[in-house]
């Protein structure tokens, strides 16, 4: 007797055909792909080699072009955490009458276009700008300072498009928060600095944990914002990918470089999970 489909496997089908046949078939092939070799003017060769591996790893070109993209991605998570928490703190603490209008406000940026953003950064960010023309006018500088095309610059724009998502993660933890628990630790003679420190931060560790993830991974493999405001100058691995297979196409090397990239974000998203779990109530033995 032929035993039943679980009624869990039929629902989940769908999304897991979609999820192999966009996802894991195309990564497969890129895998596939990064061991093959390139021959200039005629595509790649099938054959099984390290070489693009080694070539990696073995030139500090590309490994500060890694570390460059490490880093903008560390500071914008940091960035977002700071300042997303702050908001969503005073949005999850205001008014209840006033939070829908205060996350419209948040959501707002995400309804327009990320390039459209980015040009007006651009704009912002030059020599003629509005934070030179500023900074000049309050005499803090004596000349144009060099923002645009900048890892400063980078970070300024990558924090301003990814601020909302790290709001939307934080607000519904800290608006869940029993209020009950800080009037608690306030009627046990803790001041409202520390009642913040020691209560409502390590109740509201999985948002965060979750808010600079998502943040992080997304910071790392974004191309719009880097290729506008980066340039040439600020190579970072989602425009190298691009250059080697658009530019010179070498699908070879630069399938190598989206998998080096995809075993670094696992490994520091290892290691972070685990430094978490150690800091966080759930974790605590």
């Amino acid at each position: 007797m032929s035993k039943k489909i679980p009624p869990y496997w039929i629902l989940m089908a769908p999304g897991l055909l979609v999820l192999f046949f966009f996802f894991l078939f195309p990564l497969g092939q890129i895998v596939l792909f990064s061991f093959f070799k390139s021959q200039p003017g005629a595509g790649m060769e099938a054959a099984f080699t390290l070489e693009n591996y080694f070539r990696f790893l073995s030139d500090p070109h590309y490994l500060g072009i890694l570390w460059r993209t490490i880093w903008i991605g560390l500071a914008t998570s940091i960035i977002c955490l700071i300042m997303g928490y702050s908001i969503a703190y005073g949005i999850s603490r205001s008014n209840p009458k006033y939070q829908n209008l205060l996350l419209l406000l948040v959501i707002l940026p995400l309804l327009t276009s990320a390039v459209v953003r980015n040009f007006g950064w651009m704009v912002i960010m030059g020599k003629n700008g509005l934070i030179n023309q500023a900074l000049l006018g309050i005499g803090l500088i004596s000349e144009p300072a060099e923002i645009l095309y900048t890892s400063t610059g980078v970070v300024i724009a990558m924090t301003h498009v990814m601020l909302p998502f790290m709001v939307l993660i934080l607000y519904p933890v800290l608006d869940g928060l029993d209020l009950n628990v800080e009037s608690a630790a306030e009627s046990l003679g803790a001041s409202p600095g520390k009642v913040f420190w020691l209560v409502t931060i390590p109740l509201s560790i999985p948002g965060i944990l979750a808010g600079t993830l998502l943040v992080f991974s997304m910071s790392i493999s974004f191309y719009i914002t880097p290729a506008l405001i980066g340039g040439p100058r600020v190579q970072v691995m989602a425009t190298e990918v691009y250059n080697q297979t658009m530019n010179l196409l070498n699908w070879p090397f630069s399938s190598a470089v989206s998998v080096i990239l995809l075993i670094t974000v696992l490994i520091i998203i290892s290691f972070y999970n685990k430094a978490m779990k150690k800091v966080s109530p759930q974790g605590a033995e």
